[in-house]
């Protein structure tokens, strides 16, 4: 992870980096990729044009140095006469002659094709709109290794902490019993967007300068999120959940230790090495894994340390980690640009984040994708979800309703009428086929 002397060693010829969606994370991470030595944003590309000129002008760039292009050619050129690119055009940027292409809309249709074009033009991949790992993964995964290039998760967000810290789990030789990440609420399955702007009670100053969208805070409050999250990271570890679902406890970080760890033991799980979350109690971890020591003087030696919880005789262990930030992202840019690894990669479907339904749903009904006010997401066993043919979350954005559905009723194939035009479609068909 000691990357600082790398960057620093291309001062003079820094790594370049395309950002796709500027929003909150977006941009305060171009903030400090401006600040960090050896790379620099070169192109920032929003469909708010002013949103990408604003960025750049926070991080301190020149106005005079920052060309706005609309075609793939004029952003070549004005890199070429090298000038910083503001576009509207997301697939211009992908494509573009950069080092890595870092993906954060949020938007998994956009972002899944961002992810291909970029791939395809031999760009490494920094992929922060997790709702595409969770959907085509795996199948963008390959494609990269195919083509050469690095493909990873984002070190600021909590999917790649928590394969980090499973990761330096394993290489003590400790054994994962669970793994996954807290929670800030207790979650509202049927939330609308109004309700999670209110629940969040975002500061004025934050919605006039950051321009939060209302539907991205609702997939936090309804739960859709979470289960995103938790399925990239179930994926790239090959972890499924243990029961129908996920158990969420309600505790606090302190508490999880006594809750997820095996029911012969005092916990709530039927096997180990699962995924899972916490309903907040107080304060929960940003990333946790639950260990397991199987040498009994391994055990009495945590036992015995005051900064490790430890259950169970020491047998087993919690270690956490309390925050993440966009800005950490830059462990990901560096570690793919220079060292050709990811910080994290999705390589399987262990899981699927399924739809129910936050209302009764007619038939003629258009189902608005997430943080809407028709569908929530779940995370799901993938063997599970195949046999009941449940639709992945992402590819009902825009999907018609064929036949009633009812309030928290999942959503199966029968039930709706996809649509078939979206490229996030057709990549997941490519994957089923490839992969299934």
């Amino acid at each position: 992870m000691n990357v600082i002397p790398d960057l620093e060693a291309r001062v003079g010829d820094p790594l370049s980096v395309a950002l796709i969606g500027p929003g909150v994370y977006g941009s305060h991470l171009a903030y400090q990729i401006e600040q960090t030595p050896g790379v620099r944003p070169t192109v920032l590309a929003d469909l708010d044009l002013d949103k990408a000129t604003e960025t750049f002008r926070t991080a301190g760039v020149p106005d005079e140095d920052v060309a706005v292009e609309e075609s793939a050619a004029g952003v070549r050129d004005a890199l070429a006469a090298e000038m910083r690119v503001a576009t509207t055009d997301g697939v211009a940027a992908a494509g573009a002659p950069v080092d890595v292409v870092i993906e954060t809309t949020g938007d998994a249709a956009a972002a899944a094709r961002h992810a291909w074009e970029a791939i395809d033009a031999g760009n490494d991949v920094v992929m922060v709109s997790v709702e595409v790992d969770a959907t085509v993964g795996p199948l963008l995964s390959r494609f990269a290794a195919h083509r050469g290039v690095t493909y990873s998760m984002a070190y600021g967000d909590e999917p790649a902490q928590v394969v980090e810290l499973c990761d330096w789990a394993r290489t003590q030789g400790l054994d994962i019993v669970a793994a996954g990440q807290g929670t800030e609420l207790t979650f509202k399955p049927h939330a609308t967007q109004e309700d999670s702007l209110e629940r969040y009670d975002l500061p004025e100053s934050f919605i006039e300068n950051s321009q939060p969208d209302a539907r991205m805070y609702n997939t936090f409050l309804d739960g859709t999120k979470v289960a995103v999250e938790l399925s990239a990271a179930a994926n790239a570890l090959g972890f499924p959940p243990d029961t129908d679902g996920i158990h969420m406890p309600e505790t606090d970080r302190d508490g999880l230790l006594e809750t997820l760890r095996p029911v012969e033991d005092g916990g709530v799980l039927d096997r180990t090495g699962v995924i899972d979350s916490v309903t907040p109690t107080g304060d929960n971890p940003s990333a946790f894994v639950v260990t397991e020591a199987t040498n009994e003087a391994t055990q009495a030696y945590l036992q015995q340390r005051y900064n490790i919880n430890t259950a169970s005789d020491g047998r087993y262990q919690i270690f956490h980690r309390p925050y993440h930030l966009p800005q950490e992202t830059m462990v990901s840019v560096a570690m793919a640009a220079l060292h050709d690894r990811p910080t994290g990669v999705v390589t399987e479907q262990t899981t699927e984040v399924v739809a129910a339904a936050k209302r009764d749903l007619e038939p003629g009904e258009t189902i608005v994708g997430g943080g809407g006010d028709t569908i929530y997401g779940r995370l799901q066993d993938a063997t599970v979800a195949a046999e009941a043919d449940l639709v992945p979350f992402e590819l009902l954005a825009g999907a018609e309703v064929e036949r009633p559905i009812r309030t928290d009723q999942p959503i199966a194939a029968d039930d709706v009428s996809l649509d078939t035009d979206s490229v996030l479609y057709h990549l997941r068909q490519l994957q089923d086929s490839l992969l299934g």
